[in-house]
């Protein structure tokens, strides 16, 4: 089950980081968050519910062993068998900046030959300090180049509010992430074999090394365990990694599954004590409270559907009619409130101006924003729900009515009207100069023959 969990796991994340928009509008539960900074992700859809100062840059303690352990299981993603053949032990390079910080170990030694898949569950269940420096002298050669490879592929990831300085995440200067960050780091984790199998695994029975017999480690997240929860034991939660420093306070990641619906939750920075001194997982609780707040009030919900009528637009030389109706593109559906009414989201449509025919089917002719707080929940594109022919005499009768009265018109007929004055003119004239000459012949005709004065003899 938690193989076949994990397959789930990876290729839902793989969809959502590849395919999904993240909604920009967040809910606020009822009640006090104690961590400093959290993050709320559907693993379903992608839409963040919840937010909490989730880009602030906060010390991430334990929680750095994510990417630690996301960088080796790159290394054998292809052959994700060879973690369990594949052993190495650690130099005393890999122990000596963890002596008297009260790091917390899995108490491997020098020399001690473990492989990488004991090493992983050592990281992610136990915490082991020494475990995330082996992987990383090994991995790199150094830990230096490790976390260069650490902040490469934080740089790459997006994560523009991060920066290591440690494999391990004890406190170091320099050394920070956001729970927005580690929520998108996580999500990288996950989509790598193995990753959330290990990190969600409750115990794990390390193999027997020539200086251990086998001995089993336990997860720090206890709320996973009947036994050691107590009351912050919560049924539907699952991994995947604590984190405790005086610097830090408590932080935490975890997933949790309910009714059909998944979670990954990031916290950081909640009290270690209350205000009497004692010692209280704030962290826990906040998760508790988190999750139980978006099972009991967060349903996914279609906002808006594929076949809805929107809006009409105007088209010019359309055969029988001028106008088609715009649908949008596609039903768009997103995690809600059950308790706000999703008629309190503010549509805005904005339409595509001088469309000529023909149009077809699924033609892109405009937008439909949806906004709830002044934010923008989507952008959906609206198209055709019909086609549309041209008519050929609808555009030869629109080009006759554009004509009349435009400028070209105008000039058309000054010009008609110079042509006849100029045309009428010259008839006239030319009227004048014929009437002229034809009188002058007139008269030369009518003069009548002189009689000769001379007599005949």
């Amino acid at each position: 089950m938690k193989k076949k969990l994990s397959i789930i796991i990876c290729v839902v994340f793989t969809f959502v980081m590849l395919t999904c928009s993240v909604s920009a509008v967040t809910f606020t539960p009822d009640f006090e968050v104690y961590s400093e900074a959290a993050y709320l992700v559907s693993l379903d859809t992608g839409d963040v519910v919840y937010s909490k100062n989730a880009d602030e840059q906060l010390v991430p303690a334990s929680l750095t062993k994510i990417m630690t352990a996301a960088i080796l299981l790159e290394q054998f993603q292809d052959d994700i068998s060879a973690l369990s053949t594949t052993y190495v032990c650690g130099t005393s390079a890999c122990f000596d900046e963890l002596y008297l910080t009260g790091a917390s170990t899995a108490d491997i030694q020098i020399g001690e030959m473990v492989s990488y898949k004991d090493l992983l569950y050592a990281l992610m269940l136990r915490s082991a300090c020494e475990a995330a420096n082996i992987i990383a002298y090994n991995v790199a050669g150094s830990l230096e180049d490790f976390v260069e490879m650490m902040n490469d592929k934080a740089e790459e990831l997006g994560c523009e509010n991060t920066h290591f300085t440690n494999a391990h995440g004890l406190f170091y200067e320099n050394h920070y992430t956001t729970a927005h960050d580690m929520a998108i780091i996580t999500q990288y984790a996950m989509s790598l074999p193995m990753f959330t199998e290990i990190a969600c695994t409750e115990s794990y029975t390390m193999e027997a090394t020539s200086y251990h017999q086998e001995r089993t480690i336990i997860h720090t997240n206890y709320m996973m365990s009947k036994t050691n929860g107590g009351d912050y034991y919560y049924e539907y939660v699952k991994g995947i990694k604590t984190g405790t420093l005086d610097e830090a306070g408590r932080c935490l990641v975890s997933l949790a599954y309910k009714d059909g619906y998944s979670y990954l939750l990031v916290t950081l920075n909640a009290p270690m004590y209350d205000d009497n001194g004692n010692t209280v997982y704030y962290n826990f609780i906040d998760h508790k409270n988190i999750y139980e707040w978006a099972f009991n009030n967060l349903v996914y919900t279609e906002i808006v559907t594929g076949t809805e009528e929107k809006a009409e637009v105007a088209v010019e030389y359309g055969d029988g009619q001028d106008y088609v109706i715009v649908v949008p593109a596609e039903t768009f559906s997103m995690m809600w409130n059950t308790n706000i009414s999703t008629s309190s989201i503010h549509e805005v449509i904005t339409l595509s101006s001088d469309v000529v025919a023909p149009v077809s089917a699924g033609d892109i002719l405009g937008t439909l924003e949806l906004q709830y707080g002044g934010e923008t929940l989507a952008v959906i594109d609206l198209v055709s729900e019909t086609n549309l022919a041209r008519s050929e005499s609808a555009e030869t009768l629109a080009i006759m009515q554009s004509f009349i009265g435009s400028d070209q018109f105008y000039k058309a007929a000054m010009y008609s009207a110079i042509f006849f004055l100029v045309y009428t003119v010259l008839i006239i004239v030319l009227k004048i100069i014929v009437h002229r000459v034809n009188k002058k012949r007139v008269k030369v005709y009518a003069t009548p023959k002189r009689q000769s004065s001379r007599k005949k003899w």
